[in-house]
């Protein structure tokens, strides 16, 4: 048996076997609701790419007078 819900922000009928756990509050609504942020790893989508990472440690080794090597071939 289905219920038939009117959702509280946009009086929308949606139907649904039961309550939703979100309430009457229908899925549109609810998705506007959510919002997505970065909890780790931010700076891997709007900082430097790895290589680019990889080229200033580097060049900051070099500059201190090592001699950096990659450790092997699959190195990142």
């Amino acid at each position: 048996m289905m219920l038939s819900v009117t959702c509280d922000n946009c009086s929308t009928d949606f139907y649904a076997p039961e309550l939703p756990r979100r309430g009457a509050i229908c899925f549109k609504c609810h998705i506007q609701g959510i919002q997505l942020k970065f909890t780790y790893g931010r700076e891997d989508f709007h900082g430097p790419t790895i290589r680019e990472r990889q080229e200033k440690q580097i060049a900051d080794a070099k500059m201190g007078g090592l001699k950096p090597e990659p450790v092997g071939v699959r190195w990142v």
